[in-house]
């Protein structure tokens, strides 16, 4: 007698789902009785057990314009395809990918009482959201490591519905849960703990047991009470830029920034190079990016005292926090040494 297979769903965005780029973003949910894209290569990872029986595709602009509708909308098509596993994308380093992915698995989980698996870069925005929610297995930056990550999410994913022992997250492959887990060790935690003092005191590699939590605290600065005698400054990491890139930016992942005289770049050849968002509006009306015209009749009012004639441009898509670290700090040294006081920041 054959053997019922688990029906699993999958989750992608409109790429993934071959419905089209960041033109079609805005797209709705929709549903395909079978497997479409990264869920092909899951059928055939699993396909001895498990059955791809849907796969739900949302567009990412969609999906994060309004997370709670399209969490509630996601839902009620997963649960109508009655699934015993629910696996979301990978996202890789895609960050309103990334929020879908995880909002999605949190919700199944939540109210579907099923395993959910998920995959991201460890610098995703969506993985200290939804960590706690669901298995987000560690992924590199771009989708062409598909092929390496989807086995280890099919590995977890099937041991999932089995029931079978799932260890640490250093020796599986996925984000810390700060889940405690008891595991049997051939040395007891006295012993353990004397190996791991000595050999800080010798100055050797250790690995603690218990990982101290990691907070990173951005005290605000300061309001501004008055604007009349303020310089304000202008910053993005909406990517638009001289057709000629002087700065190098690149489409994501990017490491460096430029400022550039706002009347110039609007008058000359310019162009969007973030490749996370559609940047056919801000090329429309770039006052959509940074609202230089509001701003100047502001200062025209008196009400603001001036505004600083260059604007301050990154690309804000996949960069890595290290990297938007020290971009943020060369900016305010920048807008220091010209006097700026205050500064406000767009993005996408």
């Amino acid at each position: 007698m054959e053997q019922k297979k688990w029906r699993v769903v999958c989750y992608i965005n409109q790429f993934f789902g071959q419905i089209g780029g960041e033109e079609m973003a805005h797209v709705g949910f929709s549903v395909k009785h079978e497997a479409v894209g990264p869920a092909r290569l899951f059928q055939e990872l699993l396909r001895e057990r498990c059955e791809v029986v849907g796969t739900v595709i949302c567009g990412d602009n969609y999906f994060a314009e309004d997370t709670e509708r399209g969490a509630a909308e996601g839902l009620a098509l997963v649960r109508a395809l009655k699934p015993d596993l629910f696996i979301a994308g990978p996202a890789f380093n895609a960050g309103r990918y990334g929020i879908s992915c995880g909002c999605m698995a949190s919700a199944v989980a939540r109210e579907l009482h099923i395993p959910t698996v998920t995959g991201m870069f460890p610098e995703n925005p969506a993985v200290e959201l939804y960590r706690k929610d669901t298995y987000i297995v560690k992924t590199g930056i771009m989708s062409s490591q598909l092929r390496n990550v989807a086995p280890v999410m099919a590995g977890i994913g099937l041991r999932l519905l089995t029931g079978e022992h799932i260890g640490s997250a250093a020796a599986e492959g996925y984000m810390i849960r700060d889940v405690i887990l008891n595991e049997e060790q051939p040395d007891n935690a006295a012993v353990r703990a004397i190996d791991m003092l000595m050999k800080k005191i010798k100055g050797e590699p250790f690995v603690s047991e218990l990982l101290p939590p990691n907070f990173d605290n951005v005290e605000p600065a300061p309001p501004v009470t008055d604007l009349s005698g303020v310089k304000l400054a202008l910053v993005s990491d909406g990517g638009l830029i001289p057709e000629q890139n002087p700065d190098k930016l690149k489409p994501n992942g990017s490491t460096t920034w430029g400022h550039y005289d706002w009347d110039r770049l609007v008058a000359e050849p310019h162009f969007v190079i973030h490749s996370g968002y559609d940047g056919t509006w801000v090329l429309e009306d770039p006052c959509r990016l940074f609202p230089v015209d509001v701003l100047r009749e502001e200062v025209s009012a008196g009400r603001l005292g001036a505004l600083e004639p260059e604007v301050c441009v990154a690309t804000g898509n996949c960069a890595s926090v290290a990297a938007s670290q020290d971009i943020g700090r060369q900016i305010a040294a920048e807008l220091l040494n010209k006097g700026v006081n205050a500064a406000i920041l767009t993005s996408t």
